[in-house]
């Protein structure tokens, strides 16, 4: 079975592992400490997650790699349309705005003295300013049939939430009523983000088990 090394809350890791939930292929999701993970540097030199290893000896990455990956093995459900160019934009767009705030959070755990301040006043310029592009597209985006543009969209915005990076709902009132109903999605319940060290998590083996072999949209 494929394994992937991924993260307790990162969006990157998570979109990976919506896309196979989605898709119903079997992997495990194995979550892991990035920072103590030496054995991670054999299969992926940048010791990154999401790490998709396929065998003992034979990795993929990034999640994007990853997510594309997925698909090869269920393109009759037409989760990334490889040739739309605009879903393949959008897709960039979510992951971008997944980097700001990733990056946002980060920096906003230092101690005050030591964060780079420039670098919060340009994500706090960049965050709303995709937030207002994806919300101008929200006739693409808000549809229940499921497609990564809109996977990658819920899980960047659960992520926003998740962190308290940005206040965005009154500013994007169609993504805010689309989200409440998309986070009922079984892969999206089944991924959602925890803060808790790896092996703490509560047993999601129950909803997994439900969601593999499942390709409903």
């Amino acid at each position: 079975m494929m394994t992937l090394l991924n993260g307790p809350n990162t969006p990157f890791g998570r979109l990976a592992w919506v896309t196979a939930l989605q898709l119903g292929i079997e992997v495990e999701n194995r979550v892991i400490d990035v920072y103590s993970a030496g054995f991670l540097d054999a299969l992926n030199p940048l010791r990154q997650i999401p790490t998709l290893v396929l065998d003992g000896n034979h990795a993929l990455f990034d999640s994007r790699v990853i997510c594309t990956y997925f698909h090869s093995l269920r393109p009759e459900a037409e989760i990334i349309p490889m040739s739309d160019w605009a879903v393949q934009t959008r897709w960039s767009l979510a992951v971008g705005l997944m980097e700001a705030s990733v990056a946002r959070t980060m920096e906003m755990r230092r101690q005050a003295s030591e964060r780079n301040t420039p670098a919060v006043a340009k994500h706090d310029q960049r965050i709303p300013r995709v937030i207002a592009a994806l919300e101008a597209q929200a006739e693409e985006i808000c549809d229940g049939r499921a497609r990564i543009d809109r996977l990658a969209t819920a899980v960047v915005l659960e992520y926003i939430d998740f962190r308290g990076v940005i206040d965005w709902r009154d500013t994007a009132p169609r993504l805010a009523r689309w989200l409440e109903n998309e986070t009922t999605r079984p892969s999206l319940m089944a991924s959602r983000p925890y803060d808790v060290l790896p092996g703490a998590a509560g047993d999601r083996s129950t909803l997994r088990s439900q969601m593999l072999g499942s390709t409903s949209s």
